[in-house]
């Protein structure tokens, strides 16, 4: 493990910006042209998306360009993988980047970083995993990590970034890395098929073992929570990241140390910006939203009565917004460029925190007992908006899933009298599970887990 010479928290990103501008005294005014020119970029993404067309190849330099304009000062590269993106939006038939390379074993036809790669298999694998078919190629890229010395080698080189002397920030690279290797140590199903039918990675009982461990030793011990280290003038400090943390608690399906510190913290940094905390540009984002729902549901049963109708009021709170500022009427969700890859991963995450919070599942709503009677309605505009994306697209397919849930068999609910069923949420109308009258406590209930039902990690950038 990293030799770590001392703690910050450092909260505000001034370590990262600072430490950049070291590297490149222009920096911050290159980060923001580019990233305002990839910004056109996924405008134009968005209108193939619309256009239920899926451009599998220009997604992927997107992403990859806007992980060097947002974690890199590699200023040639970019430019590099802006040209070549420009250049793809004349590709007709991209159908090229869904099949395996038979040079690494990877589906990631446009990456040459190994996150990228491993984000982009996963998803593949999962899929094999469901239609029961053995990956063609050994997966070589996997070499990295495809043994417990080079995994632990791997994961601690990434997990400490030294910004100003390399000009790059590995966040992102090891979160991707969690993610992925999480998803194949601990949800059951993949597991068992990368053991069986995937050549490449040696995914025994040791290797899990030895994966939780380095986990259990990264975990902040006075928060709980996951996230990256920075080496700056002789400190490493210690970032706590919502993402990183939901991603493993997530996958962990709960079972992580220092839930007492994992939920004070999730509590005390509502307001503040995300990674840190749940907000973006000071609005809620339903990408947070669902990170923290999860981490709520799994930490339920470890909450007092307290924190329990403090942390429904939240929710509450969070639905509210969804409905009401993050939903359109038709069923759609107005897309943040700034913090969604696509069209699609917004539509994703919209649907997975309405899922989430059980408002399309009533019995998923481990938080409180409030009916939804305008669910039924509002669900059907959902899955009519999803329908109009391109089927095939992994964001989509794990939406609908999502989306078509216990409610579908229902009836709609009768219109108002401007023809929608859609009403506003009042907050106050919120109320966690059992709580009573005037002069009554909430009472205990079982926990209710769910299962996570997600093709891959959907991760932000």
């Amino acid at each position: 493990m990293t030799s770590v010479l001392g703690l910050a928290h450092a909260v505000d990103g001034c370590v990262i910006g600072r430490d950049f501008a070291r590297y490149d005294r222009a920096y911050h005014d290159k980060a923001q042209r580019y990233n305002d020119h990839l910004g056109a970029m996924a405008g134009v993404l968005r209108r193939f998306s619309e256009y239920s067309r899926t451009m599998l190849a220009s997604q992927q330099l997107y992403i990859y360009a806007k992980w060097l304009a947002r974690y890199t000062a590699y200023w040639p590269r970019l430019d590099d993988l802006v040209a070549r993106l420009e250049s793809s939006f004349e590709e007709t038939d991209q159908s090229y980047v869904a099949r395996q390379s038979s040079i690494d074993g990877s589906w990631g036809w446009q990456y040459t970083e190994f996150h990228h790669k491993f984000d982009a298999t996963i998803v593949r694998l999962h899929e094999l995993a469901t239609e029961k078919q053995t990956p063609r190629y050994p997966l070589h890229f996997l070499e990295p990590v495809s043994t417990i010395p080079k995994m632990r080698a791997y994961l601690e080189d990434l997990l400490v970034s030294d910004i100003a002397a390399t000009g790059r920030n590995k966040r992102d690279e090891l979160g991707s890395v969690l993610c992925c290797l999480a998803q194949l140590c601990f949800k059951p199903r993949l597991r068992n098929f990368t053991r069986e039918h995937v050549r490449g990675i040696d995914l025994e009982d040791a290797y899990i073992k030895a994966f939780t461990d380095f986990l259990d030793d990264i975990q902040n011990p006075e928060t709980g929570y996951w996230g990256p280290w920075y080496s700056s003038d002789g400190t490493t400090h210690r970032y706590d990241d919502l993402s990183y943390t939901f991603h493993i608690v997530s996958y962990r399906k709960g079972d992580v140390r220092q839930w007492p510190n994992i939920i004070r913290t999730t509590l005390d940094r509502r307001n503040d910006e995300y990674p840190f905390g749940w907000r973006s540009r000071g609005q809620f984002n339903n990408h947070n939203n669902y990170d923290v729902a999860k981490i709520f549901r799994h930490g339920w049963s470890h909450m007092s009565d307290a924190q329990r109708e403090f942390a429904a009021t939240q929710m509450g709170n969070m639905l509210s917004w969804c409905l009401n500022r993050s939903m359109r009427e038709d069923g759609s969700f107005v897309f943040d460029e700034l913090f969604y890859n696509s069209l699609e991963s917004c539509h994703y995450f919209g649907v997975s925190f309405l899922d989430e919070v059980g408002y399309f599942r009533p019995r998923k709503r481990f938080w409180t007992d409030q009916a939804f009677p305008e669910a039924v309605d509002i669900q059907h505009r959902v899955i009519a908006r999803l329908n109009e994306f391109c089927p095939d697209n992994p964001s989509i397919i794990a939406a609908k899933w999502k989306a078509g849930t216990d409610l579908v068999a229902m009836p709609k609910p009768p219109l108002s009298e401007n023809g929608s069923s859609r009403r506003t949420v009042p907050e106050t109308d919120l109320r966690p599970i059992g709580w009573q009258a005037a002069g009554h406590g909430p009472r205990r209930h079982k926990f209710l887990a769910s299962a996570d039902t997600s093709a891959r990690s959907f991760k932000n950038d």
